[in-house]
């Protein structure tokens, strides 16, 4: 037996089957299914907050703060797309304005000067900014595209005239412009509200119209990798000493810094899941030792190790984990595939509940219950992004928390004397 460790499996097998049938049942299929629970539950946490995040910033960087700055004349531009791993450069201008639309409704924003054909300059932004109605029309320097929520605020659609009201500008510039009657060409929407209602475009010359020549403009820079921005700075850096570059993790730090501790917190918040699973196996392992010491006795007889011993239930463990990692996987991976379709059957069968109540009181039935209602939440569906990296670490470390309770659990076995437990059972 010594030399010999297929008997392992088999007596890991046995008290396994045993376990399933006997009066420790309830114990391990809870164990299983807490496991199951505790996967699911992370793996569809991550994929949502993954896809929310993911989508914001790439909402940011791709509409806002691109992945890198300049501070370069315009006509520097052909010389940025020359530098390795950039695959767009836009000059712009930012400007700060207080926008008057219809019924007197007003609201600030940021005018941000582009030229005309941004579109063509930069797909990335093109895809970013779904034009709700209208068009991305910024050949006229009297021509305005404002944001979704923005439009919403001023009451103003497009053809309708928007004011100019106060712009922020040069020394050359009025801070009350007179000529400042735009014409609304189009209505966009990033699905990230804050841009959504904080920027509105016009072209180039308008921004020069309406805040003065600057000396310099800022080129917004987009990279292959936007993870590459360091190597990109060293090296503008070194091409344009004057040009002060700032990467997108400046612009954005305080935000992306929130994102990265709300999802931390809330994986700190499921992994709990697993330490009181781990606690349940811990004591059900416990007592299935206490409950096997003649077993474990003859064993130790026939000339089994404790090692060894300790590894026959260190394999009811990993089984255990297994089994509840697997189905917490598929439970898990399901749901957040079609986790907008789980959404919509709880809001239809939420209002055929409504509805059967209202039918039996005899009252009116609101059948317009919504999870995430328009009204209070800025989105149009619930996003989702599945990284292969973090699912195996929570199928593994679901895996792992039940065989280091069974490992720990196991640790009497180490302490029992065989001659003691035979001559006393």
């Amino acid at each position: 037996m010594k030399n010999n460790n297929a008997w392992l499996l088999f007596v890991a097998s046995r008290f396994g089957s045993v376990d399933r049938k006997g009066r420790s049942a309830a114990t391990n299929l809870l164990s299983s299914l807490g496991i199951a629970f505790g996967v699911t539950a992370l793996i569809v946490i991550l994929a949502v907050m993954n896809g929310f995040q993911q989508g914001y910033i790439k909402s940011i960087l791709e509409t806002s703060s691109y992945h890198a700055r300049l501070n370069l004349p315009s006509g520097a531009v052909e010389q940025v797309l020359g530098m390795d791993g950039v695959r767009a450069a836009v000059p712009f201008r930012d400007i700060q304005t207080l926008i008057l639309g219809n019924f007197s409704r007003q609201s600030g924003c940021v005018l941000r000067a582009l030229p005309p054909d941004t579109e063509a300059r930069d797909p990335a932004f093109a895809a970013e900014t779904s034009m709700v109605s209208g068009a991305f029309d910024l050949d006229d320097d009297h021509s305005i595209v404002l944001g979704y929520e923005l439009a919403w605020a001023l009451r103003s659609k497009v053809g309708d005239t928007v004011s100019l009201v106060a712009v922020a500008g040069g020394a050359d510039a009025d801070l009350f412009p007179a000529d400042a009657d735009m014409t609304v060409r189009g209505i966009f929407k990033t699905g990230y509200g804050p841009i959504d209602a904080g920027y509105a475009y016009v072209s180039t010359d308008a921004g020069i119209r309406l805040s003065g020549e600057l000396d310099t403009r800022v080129i917004g820079v987009k990279l292959e990798n936007p993870d590459n921005d360091s190597r990109f700075l060293r090296e503008a850096e070194r091409a344009f000493p004057q040009s002060a570059p700032e990467s997108w993790r400046v612009f954005n730090r305080a935000y992306f810094g929130a994102l990265k501790i709300e999802k931390n917190m809330l994986m700190f918040l499921v992994i709990l899941i697993f330490a009181v699973v781990a606690v349940n196996i811990f004591h059900g392992m416990r007592r299935s030792v206490l409950e096997r010491k003649e077993e474990i006795a003859v064993l130790s007889a026939l000339g089994a190790r404790p090692l060894s011993i300790r590894l026959v239930f260190l394999l009811n463990g990993l089984g255990t984990g297994l089994a509840g990692s697997f189905l917490g996987l598929i439970a898990g991976l399901f749901i957040s595939v079609h986790i907008n379709g789980v959404f919509s059957l709880a809001e239809q069968a939420v209002n055929f509940a409504n509805l059967i109540a209202a039918a039996v009181a005899g009252t009116d039935p609101k059948t317009d219950f919504a999870l995430f209602s328009p009204q209070y939440f800025y989105m149009d569906f619930i996003p989702i992004r599945i990284f292969l990296s973090e699912t195996v670490a929570v199928f593994t470390f679901g895996i792992l928390s039940a065989a280091g309770a069974a490992w720990f659990a196991s640790g009497s076995v180490l302490r029992m004397k065989p001659a003691e437990v035979m001559r006393y059972e």
